[in-house]
């Protein structure tokens, strides 16, 4: 998983800070100095204890006391350290109002997060020190996902993302709860927890009317005498001369049933 954000966090010009943090808590700024927007991230093994909600719980507030403990304590809390990385002073002072926070859950089983909507809610509404995004993953949507990643050659992360979420048919079985626990769905997720993640739409070309279709679908003296019948100052010799020359003979009349009846062509 910390290579599939690596991928988006680069491509977005943010970069991994080697700061001492606990196993699984890793951080970033973004290269330009000049723009002070600075990320947590905690990746959290859930599956042992997935279905107690405390626990859970628990384990996911870990990072906002090891954040803000006490300078009292024997050790230094995650904000001293991460302003002590920096040389600019005025840079490390402003990371409490810009930095957010990305929580990667990872569970066995998707489905049970239906139970814990609650808990995300109030952890990603919370005003204390970041903003926070919560998302949960599985090791096996993980794993298809860096497979994706690894079969496109020198494509940009978004783009890769863009073209699975450009999926329509993934789009409605995701609507009706079928693919749960997909690459798809965890596409999706990644898309609406990652502020900065750029959407690219699939450009479909807009319908033809009825008219321009019909236009398409008719050609040589059958459009003439289309075009015909459509004038309001239809001139009737002229049609009669036209249905004159639109005289079918039996065999490419049979060849035409055939054909729309499902038979050789």
């Amino acid at each position: 998983m910390k290579m599939i954000l690596d991928a988006i966090l680069n491509q977005y010009s943010y970069v991994e800070q080697e700061i001492k943090l606990p196993s699984g808590i890793n951080f970033y700024k973004h290269k330009d100095k000049n723009i002070a927007s600075y990320f947590i991230v905690n990746d959290i093994d859930c599956r042992k204890f997935e279905d107690d909600e405390t626990s859970m719980k628990n384990e996911i507030e870990q990072l906002e006391e090891l954040y803000s403990h006490s300078k009292a304590s024997q050790t230094e809390s995650l904000k001293t350290r991460i302003q002590n990385s920096f040389t600019n002073n005025k840079e490390a002072s402003q990371i409490d109002k810009n930095t957010s926070a990305i929580y990667l859950i990872q569970l066995s089983d998707m489905e049970k997060m239906s139970q814990y909507r609650n808990m995300v809610f109030a952890i990603e509404e919370s005003p204390n020190y970041f903003k926070r995004y919560v998302i949960p993953y599985t090791e096996s949507q993980a794993e298809h996902l860096k497979y994706t990643i690894a079969n496109y050659d020198g494509r940009a992360i978004n783009d890769i993302l863009s073209d699975i979420a450009n999926n329509e048919d993934e789009y409605y079985k995701l609507l009706d709860g079928k693919n749960i626990g997909s690459e798809y769905e965890f596409v999706i997720r990644l898309f609406s927890k990652i502020p900065f993640l750029q959407y690219k739409f699939k450009a479909d070309s807009a319908p033809l009317s009825i008219e321009n279709d019909i236009l398409q679908k008719i050609e040589g003296k059958l459009k003439e005498y289309h075009t015909a019948i459509q004038t309001k100052t239809c001139n009737i010799e002229h049609l009669i001369e036209l249905e004159s020359n639109l005289v079918i003979d039996d065999e490419s009349l049979d060849k035409e049933l055939n054909n729309l009846l499902g038979g050789d062509k």
